[in-house]
């Protein structure tokens, strides 16, 4: 299948970072499907020593000693992902959660209460703990800087107050006016449901979740919100405008940014990875029995 050179370059570069002392000597894209509403790239690579399936996203590899068949891989790949997501606390980028660290940690701590509740008093806990979260959260972006000239500061925990001047500071002007009214109102009833669901007798199961879920997303737009705003410093393919540059590469042209700097690699510690390779492992070839989605048509 047809593959841009800067999709080959990102496998190129992702097995380099992975195998670097088994060169990729051979590269094609075998099959695009989609799942659900995301396109998965599947990759047969052939290394000096080894051959692989890479599939995205999130790109990954997967050995054809363990995975005969790409479907097989797949399968198990979407499966990871979907695992992955699943585990995930905080629903946004690690980076992103650290404008808002104390507040997402004690989000997580309501998740985790959430999962060993069985009584009204358990889910009314999870709503002090999300009270906790949100009430942490305004002393985390409190400052007298967002004051008017000439007005009194809101209290320390005062969410509705403090959430109103950032609002106010980050999304300013006619044209984010639905902005601001969205996000103000978000606060408000937020607030107010958190609130309730503290003092809530007969509160179930579903209750507490969406109050996870609604603190959940408060954090989120406050964190776009202040993402926002450095959002038009973001860069532009300097040949077509595209915003879709990944990693100084133009998704779109092939353009590459000559002031791309790459990140530094995240690496297991020798602690971390011996502890991985002391668990039990079960190949994927032993799985002896595999439908493929065209099975069941």
């Amino acid at each position: 299948m047809k593959a841009s050179k800067v999709e080959r370059q990102q496998v190129l570069d992702y097995f380099a970072a992975q195998l670097g002392d088994d060169p990729v000597v051979h590269l094609e894209k075998v099959a695009v499907e989609r799942v659900g509403s995301v396109l998965h790239d599947i990759w047969d690579v052939h290394c000096k020593d080894s051959r692989w399936w890479a599939i995205n996203n999130s790109l990954n590899c997967y050995s054809q000693e363990d995975f005969k068949s790409r479907d097989v891989a797949l399968t198990f790949h979407v499966g990871l992902m979907v695992r992955i997501a699943s585990r995930e606390e905080v629903p946004i980028t690690e980076d992103a959660a650290g404008l808002l660290p104390q507040a997402w940690r004690l989000w997580e701590q309501a998740v985790e209460s959430l999962d060993g509740g069985r009584e009204a008093e358990d889910f009314q806990a999870v709503g002090v703990r999300l009270r906790e979260a949100m009430v942490t959260y305004a002393g985390e972006v409190a400052d007298e800087a967002l004051l008017p000239e000439g007005d009194v500061a809101p209290k320390a925990a005062d969410v509705v107050g403090w959430t109103n001047l950032l609002i106010a500071h980050l999304a300013h002007g006619a044209s984010n006016k639905q902005l601001r009214s969205y996000a103000n109102k978000l606060t408000r009833e937020t607030w107010d449901y958190v609130n309730w669901l503290t003092h809530a007798k007969n509160a179930i199961a579903y209750d507490a979740h969406i109050g996870v879920a609604a603190v959940s997303h408060f954090l989120s737009i406050v964190t776009a919100l202040r993402l926002r705003v450095t959002a038009g410093t973001k860069i532009r393919c300097e040949s077509c405008g595209s915003y879709h540059v990944v990693a100084g590469a133009c998704m779109r042209c092939g353009w590459h940014s000559p002031d791309y700097v790459p990140p530094p690699s995240r690496r297991l510690s020798e602690e971390d990875l011996a502890s991985r390779l002391a668990e039990p492992c079960v190949p994927s070839s032993d799985i002896s029995t595999f439908r493929s989605p065209d099975d069941f048509r």
